[in-house]
């Protein structure tokens, strides 16, 4: 039995996306309600000015990580994450997924990139100075995978590759619309879907609308 409940954490920046998004941050938010999770939102005292916004989920994370004990499970969902299937527990759903023997849980996506825009992790000294590390790669700062592509630059370390769990299973925890043929997409009772590459903010509207009603939409 874990020591206490699993934690929530989204870093909420970009304005202009916010009012688009508001089912998606309100979906995790009734999600820990429901399962009685805390759920942490992080906002622009994280943003550091000369990164591309999604860089600051790592010094959140490191915040938050300062604030709970060692071993508190975080599951880390970026602001365009939409819960669709609430009933599934990050206990029994995404837990048994993560070996005891490693901190972070990571799935390869439609498109077959290690993605961590939904990662589960433990808050163990080895993750804080994995997350410290992966900020400190600035090479990676205006690298189209950003923050993504200096985790994957680290995870080729043999000390940091037997930390990491990484699946070939997308809809566990990171489901798209959109992915290379025959990768399998979101459908409805999939636990979440990543709005990745969605830029039509109206029409992220109609998608999340059919998503929440059960539909199967397509990018």
């Amino acid at each position: 039995m874990l020591a206490q409940k699993p934690i929530i954490t989204t870093c909420i920046l970009g304005a202009d996306h916010i009012p688009s998004l508001q089912a998606c941050i309100q979906s995790k938010r009734a999600y820990a309600e429901k399962h009685g999770y805390t759920y942490v939102e992080g906002g622009k005292r994280f943003l550091d000015t000369r990164r591309p916004i999604s860089w600051s989920k790592i010094p959140f994370l490191l915040h938050v990580c300062s604030t709970v004990p060692d071993g508190t499970l975080i599951w880390q969902s970026d602001i365009n994450v939409l819960v669709t299937n609430p009933d599934l527990t990050i206990e029994e759903h995404l837990l048994p997924l993560l070996p005891d023997s490693k901190d972070i849980l990571l799935t390869l996506d439609s498109y077959g990139t290690m993605n961590n825009g939904s990662m589960l992790c433990r808050n163990t000294p080895w993750f804080r100075d994995f997350l410290a590390r992966t900020y400190a790669l600035t090479q990676c700062t205006f690298h189209p995978e950003r923050e993504g592509e200096a985790m994957r630059i680290l995870s080729k370390n043999p000390s940091d590759a037997v930390m990491i769990e990484l699946i070939n299973e997308p809809t566990v925890m990171n489901s798209y619309l959109g992915g290379l043929p025959g990768e399998p997409l979101w459908r409805p009772g999939d636990f979440i879907i990543h709005f990745v590459g969605v830029t039509d903010l109206k029409g992220l509207e109609v998608l999340i609308e059919d998503c929440l009603a059960g539909k199967t939409p397509r990018l």
